[in-house]
């Protein structure tokens, strides 16, 4: 591999290690193309041409999410059979190959057959689901084992600064694309491209290095090991504040795609660069300062500031209306900033707060039940609330900043208060070790800028 396109060179580690550092970004570089499309704005206007309800909107925008259903028995099998490996690249075949039958259904079954269409698609996003759910345990369980503590929040800023990078990229080229091209064909062509740059993901981590698992002491039942993972206090707060956190952001998450869709009328291209062009542009500039800041100051300060933040962005859609969405760039200004230290510390700290010991199923455990409460309950829920409250907006006939109150902004509003809640309340428990608070690391962030001479150290509080 060429000098030139190594990363991570200022870091005090091997030379093996450095080069399966860079091609895991490297590699997962040219997955997210795929991602983007799937958690985006695509996969979003593929299931709105289905002419489906709002309620089924919400559930089968949940499906390619609800991975953590299946992380527990993914863990189970990992930690009975130690083949991490090789069920990372089976997990992985299975999550990417499955969406192409998704898109190419509605091409193949006749339209007046619809509930067919819809059961298979419903059927094959379950079993991306599954995959996912192998595919993302071995994951983790994997870095855990190859990544040191010491350089965990530089190299996951570093390969999510990559992959925004990617992602924009690839979201640009996909929404210009469907522009063009439109309809069911357009979504086959696409999502058909962008399968084959996820399944180059999966073949590149064959030169990765697997370190050895550590066995656990004594082999437990599925049901001890998910007791295990509750009865540790720490980590049960930490997944009841995230819980309720991601239920607060994916009760509305999907529906601002279909807001931009829909009722602003956007084009795929527009909401590509308005939403995830800026705000990719300011993750690539910050992601790296978040990691500097979690390696020196812990997870859970940056997580305080950066889900602050990020619980009253809602709000500021109520600003966007059809003649002028011009808020919207500036609404992920503050997503691309702040977004990425919740994504690095949310991820650190699931590592983090698990022992070595049958760390898988700590991580499946908190996959499952964000993946129940935060995904398909919120998801379903959001899509109920847009249904019942249709009527109810349209009664109400309140105008706000100039324009009629929807049901889409009702919704935006909960979302909103259900993240300040979590954020200001159920982080404050969950212990960090080494971390400090937001406001002496925002302190202290301020000297360290004004000293050009002055080095960062690991503190303790």
């Amino acid at each position: 591999m060429k000098d030139k396109f190594l990363l991570f060179k200022e870091l005090d580690i091997t030379q093996e290690l450095r080069e399966d550092l860079n091609t895991i970004v490297w590699a997962g570089s040219l997955g997210m193309v795929f991602f983007v499309c799937l958690n985006g704005a695509p996969f979003a206007g593929f299931v709105r041409a289905l002419g489906v309800s709002e309620l089924m909107y919400g559930i089968l925008m949940s499906l390619p999410v609800v991975s953590g259903v299946f992380q527990v028995l993914a863990a189970y099998v990992l930690e009975s059979t130690g083949a991490r490996k090789w069920l990372f690249f089976v997990g992985g075949m299975f999550q990417r190959l499955s969406i192409i039958p998704v898109v190419l259904l509605p091409l193949i079954i006749p339209e007046e057959l619809k509930g067919l269409t819809i059961s298979l698609i419903v059927f094959f996003l379950l079993v991306s689901a599954v995959g996912s759910a192998f595919n993302g345990v071995t994951f983790m369980s994997w870095m855990a084992a190859l990544i040191p503590l010491k350089i965990r929040g530089r190299f996951f800023s570093q390969r999510q600064m990559m992959f925004t990078f990617t992602s924009m990229l690839g979201g640009m080229l996909a929404s210009w694309a469907l522009d063009r091209t439109g309809g069911f064909v357009g979504f086959a062509v696409v999502f058909s491209i962008v399968t084959i740059f996820a399944i180059m993901d999966i073949v590149y981590f064959v030169r990765v290095y697997d370190p050895p698992m550590v066995k656990p002491r004594h082999k437990l039942s599925m049901k001890k090991m998910w007791n295990a993972a509750l009865q540790h206090s720490n980590f049960r707060r930490y997944l009841i504040f995230w819980a309720v956190w991601v239920f607060g952001v994916n009760i509305s998450g999907p529906f601002f795609n279909a807001y931009m869709i829909d009722y602003l009328k956007m084009k795929y291209l527009e909401i590509t660069l308005y939403t995830q062009v800026v705000s990719n542009v300011l993750t690539i500039f910050v992601i790296r300062k978040w990691g500097m800041l979690v390696d020196i100051f812990g997870n859970k300060p940056v997580l305080r500031v950066c889900g602050t933040v990020a619980s009253t962005l809602p709000l500021l859609w109520l600003l966007a209306t059809p003649k002028n969405y011009a808020i919207i760039p500036f609404i992920h200004v503050f997503t691309g900033m702040f977004w990425s230290g919740i994504d690095l510390t949310s991820n650190n700290l699931v590592i983090n707060l698990s022992p070595d010991e049958n760390r898988s199923f700590y991580v499946a455990s908190f996959s499952m039940v964000t993946s129940v409460v935060g995904s398909i309950v919120a998801y379903a829920l959001g899509g109920l609330f847009m249904e019942v409250t249709a009527g109810l907006a349209a009664k109400l006939n309140i105008m706000i900043f100039g324009h009629r109150l929807t049901n889409y902004h009702m919704l935006f509003m909960l979302s909103a208060i259900i993240r300040f809640i979590a954020i200001t309340f159920l982080v404050s428990p969950i212990h960090e070790d080494e971390s400090v608070g937001p406001r002496e690391m925002i302190r202290r962030s301020i000297s360290m800028m004004g000293d050009k001479n002055g080095r960062g150290q690991k503190v303790q509080g």
